[in-house]
């Protein structure tokens, strides 16, 4: 036996008083008394006194010595050297993923594990060491080695299960590293077995026969639940067309991850109000994903949500022999998560363009525009004074000797300018070549267009030819300035069928697109997990407003501003699924919504329940068993010399009145 504080065996020397006490007696003080009559019969009256009364004394000065002996051991600590040579060294690390949500563990999955988990904590002997891991993106050590119980259940009960994927093979490689060498090392995992793991020795021995070396701490895996059936939206996203100036696409995907015929509804909402809804009938590990064309000029919040019929092959599953039941348990519930039922995504709003269009009439141009509705089109005859700002100019014929900044279309050109010169014309011209992966030529042919006449162009700089000839001269060019973009078409309207074409409004639909530059227009749902880069418009609110993070549950944090040059934002990562909304807070009366996030789950893998491999017939999970030995040597020796000391007293001080 060995001490961890042997100087304290220099407290025997509280012996010396305690005898010292013994041994005084007490000087009786002489008092004189009336008559010694009533004295003397208590005296004859007195019995003998009997062995113990003469012993009671001693007896009671050599407890005291053992008691003093047994506090002055506890306090030098002793340990056995076993007590070193098996103290225990172990890494919880818990699965904290979407999946660890599923109902089909009493009450999660991840409630299950952290039960399991304070179990261990309580079977901590002395002297073991325990760290706890979260397995998110990336993990995190919650606790660092400890072995005071009542903090690593703290730290345990800190571990909440988010909406994030898991990376359990780093989580593993990191309890491995907080292990290091130690030769009784080891890595336990609590998980629902629904992510892809290095292999793992379940159930194995605390302490197993055949020692590990001592770079490979042994990994233990517990799991949780079974093969739960879940169907939920695995993809959504939303974005306009480049087509249709109101219409937007729809990509959604649902997912059966079960072992049976499911029957469900696919709703879609655009700001609450129904937009769409799709009944779906998906067989066993069937993907169903289609592409939905909508259209609508506002923006907003788009919402599906995947509302379960029926299950048609429930009848056929509990008619399953008890074998079969056994080897692929069901969940209580054919949607055990809840997390991928719906999804989110913001659709871009659609703002009006403010075209002036010159000309001194085409009712064709002119009408193209006006067709649109996301164009606010103002016609003039003559070439202004003054240009207008933030709006596109469309030039028919007439063209000013130095274009105007900003965006210009300039359509049959019957003059030179700073960029071209006009040349003779051509023609019956042949368009020869088109640049088909061009934005601005999307859905458009002008190949077989019947074009008797057009202006030959002598650009001033090398332009990128959209639609030309066999000769090389440009038809459809896009016009290369640094004081904004510029197209130019050399087509004569009045004399062409190009305005007769469905791929005229479709061409002039591609330029306004294009002018526009897709600013605003698509803003991809990110999954959970994931980090968003957001510009930060700060003429939307002060410079001394408070930027607040909002999660969907309504949790805030604070954001802190990027410096001046960054022009963007970084948020997250984003763990909950639902809309998060940045507030800029100058007052708080006066908020302003900055930007809003659509976060989805869109993992398969988190969304199929099923674990990647079966677990093991005697699945329990173990708990680690202190034994007689999980407190201290010195508080058993301690305990004892209070009890002695209690047995002590209460034969000392008993009084007996015959």
């Amino acid at each position: 036996m060995s001490f961890a504080l042997p100087t304290a065996f220099w407290l025997a020397a509280c012996a010396a008083p305690i005898i010292v006490f013994y041994i005084l007696k007490v000087r009786l003080r002489r008092q004189p008394v009336s008559t010694n009559l009533f004295w003397k019969q208590i005296y004859d009256e007195k019995p003998p006194r009997s062995i113990w009364q003469y012993l009671r004394h001693l007896l009671s000065l050599l407890v005291q010595l053992f008691v003093l002996a047994l506090l002055v051991l506890a306090v030098a600590d002793p340990y056995l050297p076993w007590e070193l040579l098996q103290a225990r060294r172990i890494v919880v690390v818990m699965d904290q993923s979407a999946s660890m949500r599923a109902a089909d563990a009493a009450p999660t999955r991840f409630d299950a594990a952290l039960d399991a988990a304070l179990a261990v904590v309580d079977g901590l002997r002395f002297r073991d060491e325990l760290a706890i891991v979260a397995a998110g993106p990336p993990p995190a050590v919650v606790l660092g080695m400890s072995s005071h119980a009542p903090t690593l259940k703290r730290a345990l009960r800190s571990v909440a299960v988010s909406d994030n994927p898991t990376d359990l093979a780093a989580a593993i490689e990191l309890g491995k590293q907080l292990v290091g060498n130690h030769p009784h090392g080891e890595v336990l995992v609590y998980t629902d077995g629904c992510a892809d793991i290095p292999p793992a020795r379940p159930n194995a021995p605390i302490v197993p026969e055949a020692t590990a070396g001592p770079t490979q701490p042994h990994v233990r895996r517990f799991t949780f639940g079974g093969r739960a059936s879940n169907v939920g939206v695995t993809q959504f996203q939303v974005r306009r067309s480049l087509v249709d100036p109101l219409g937007y696409e729809a990509l959604v995907s649902v997912s059966n991850a079960s072992d049976n015929e499911v029957q469900c509804r696919l709703e879609l909402e655009l700001e609450g109000v129904p937009v769409d809804v799709i009944p779906l009938r998906l067989k066993p590990n069937e993907k169903w994903r289609r592409s939905l064309q909508k259209t609508s000029i506002e923006g907003g919040k788009l919402t599906a949500t995947l509302t379960q019929i029926a299950t048609p092959t429930a009848n056929h599953a509990q008619a399953v022999d008890d074998k079969s039941a056994a080897t692929h348990p069901t969940g209580p519930s054919p949607n055990a998560l809840t997390a991928d039922d719906a999804a989110w995504a913001m659709l871009a709003a659609r703002k009006p363009q403010p075209v002036l269009l010159v000309t001194e009439g085409n009712l064709f141009l002119q009408k193209v525009f006006q067709a649109n509705p996301l164009v606010k089109c103002d016609v003039v005859k003559a070439i202004p004074k003054e240009w207008p700002s933030d709006t596109i100019i469309v030039l028919h014929r007439q063209v000013p000797p130095e274009l105007p900044r900003g965006d210009v279309f300039v359509v049959e050109p019957a003059g030179g300018c700073s960029a071209w010169d006009v040349g003779e014309t051509m023609e019956n011209p042949i368009i020869t070549q088109q640049q088909t992966d061009s934005p601005l030529m999307a859905h458009v042919r002008l190949d077989n267009m019947l074009l008797p006449a057009a202006r030959r162009l002598a650009f001033k700089s090398a332009p990128q030819v959209l639609a030309g000839t066999l000769a090389g001269d440009a038809i459809y060019a896009e016009v290369k300035r640094d004081n904004g973009k510029c197209l130019v078409l050399s087509v004569d309207l009045d004399r062409s069928d190009l305005a007769f074409r469905t791929a005229f409004p479709i061409l002039v639909t591609n330029a306004l697109n294009w002018f526009r530059g897709g600013a605003g227009e698509l803003q991809s749902a990110l999954a959970t997990g994931q980090r968003a880069k957001i510009p930060l418009a700060n003429d939307k609110f002060g410079k001394d407003a408070k930027l607040v993070l909002r999660s969907p549950s309504g949790h805030e944090t604070l954001v802190s501003k990027p410096p001046a040059p960054s022009p963007e934002l970084s948020l997250g990562p984003l763990d909950e699924c639902g809309m998060w909304t940045l507030v800029a807070q100058e007052t708080p009366e006066r908020q302003t919504v900055a930007a809003e996030l659509a976060v989805n789950l869109a993992n398969e893998r988190e969304s199929d329940l099923r674990p990647r491999a079966e677990p093991a017939a005697d699945a329990a999970t173990p708990t680690l068993a202190a034994g007689w030995f999980a407190r201290p040597l010195w508080f058993y020796i301690a305990f004892c010399a209070c009890a002695i000391s209690v047995v002590e007293w209460v034969l000392h001080q008993r009084r007996v009145i015959t």
